[in-house]
């Protein structure tokens, strides 16, 4: 089985606001997008409108309580769990739901937006950054919109060992490390389940 959520791709790299840490805000953006919530302000950018949403409210788009918060204010339903793993990914995939995933594919750790999965079990994600590769990322561009990281393709073994991770040195420990059992067993990540 195959499944691939049509959400809208955002890239962080050419928000108006704070570009380099709105990984969070920009990825809660394209859940938003793709469940029809309206536009919330007047940037040229969505992403924009619902980045200063959370700083107007004080919340924080990095901490996942915020996201949760503020998805929920806009109408979503946002079931977290902080004990996630892949099998919770592919079911809510399955049941039409979208998945914000917390990991440390960066040193200070990153946000993005499961979409799908492909017959192999390899998951369809939208990377705000970028598109992620063992010695760092090809980055979006911050000045015209080319996309890097929408619609990618990441293992189970990146996904499971970057979101079950508390540091990036960690993260790599686990990839470099982890059999197939650690991989799908192990469920300690900060997981939105996104749905209407």
């Amino acid at each position: 089985m195959a499944i691939n959520h049509n959400v809208p791709y955002f890239s962080q790299e050419d928000n108006e606001i704070d570009p380099w840490r709105t990984c969070g805000a920009t990825s809660s953006a394209m859940c938003l997008k793709y469940f029809k919530v309206p536009d919330l302000g007047s940037f040229p950018q969505y992403e924009d409108d619902v980045k200063e949403r959370f700083d107007r409210l004080g919340i924080d788009h990095g901490d996942p309580d915020g996201i949760r918060m503020l998805l929920e204010g806009l109408g979503l339903r946002d079931d977290l769990t902080l004990n996630g793993s892949l099998s919770n990914i592919t079911r809510s995939l399955d049941s039409g739901k979208i998945c914000i995933l917390h990991g440390y594919w960066t040193a200070s750790g990153h946000i993005l937006v499961i979409r799908g999965y492909n017959k192999n079990g390899k998951f369809f994600v939208n990377d705000p950054t970028g598109e992620w590769f063992y010695d760092g990322y090809r980055k979006n561009s911050s000045f015209s919109p080319d996309n890097q990281g929408e619609n990618k393709l990441y293992s189970r073994r990146l996904i499971s060992s970057a979101a079950n991770a508390f540091s990036q040195g960690e993260a790599f420990d686990f990839y470099d490390t982890w059999d197939s059992s650690e991989i799908e067993s192990t469920a300690t990540m900060w997981l939105h389940i996104v749905s209407k």
